[in-house]
């Protein structure tokens, strides 16, 4: 008798690991596909700074931003002297 107790006993924790366990892998599921959602949030923004970035960098805006702001003008061709290594 005692040893069908404890055989029951043993059942019962099995069963009882078994629930948590399920519960455990849902709730981390859970979790991975939130922070799956933020990755690809964080990618997205990631790729709209990148574009940004290239307009903000380009060669005609920093040309005219340095001639309206800072008077600077391109050099004539005639004062640029080249230098042989």
């Amino acid at each position: 008798m005692r040893f069908l107790l404890v055989l029951l006993a043993v059942a019962m924790a099995s069963a009882l690991c078994v629930v948590y366990t399920k519960y455990r892998s849902r709730m981390l599921f859970a979790e991975v596909q939130r922070l799956e959602q933020a990755l690809d949030a964080y990618d997205e923004e990631w790729g709209q700074l990148q574009l940004e970035q290239n307009t903000w960098a380009e060669h005609s805006r920093i040309e005219r931003l340095a001639h309206g702001r800072l008077g600077m003008l391109l050099p004539a061709r005639e004062s640029i002297i080249y230098i042989k290594p």
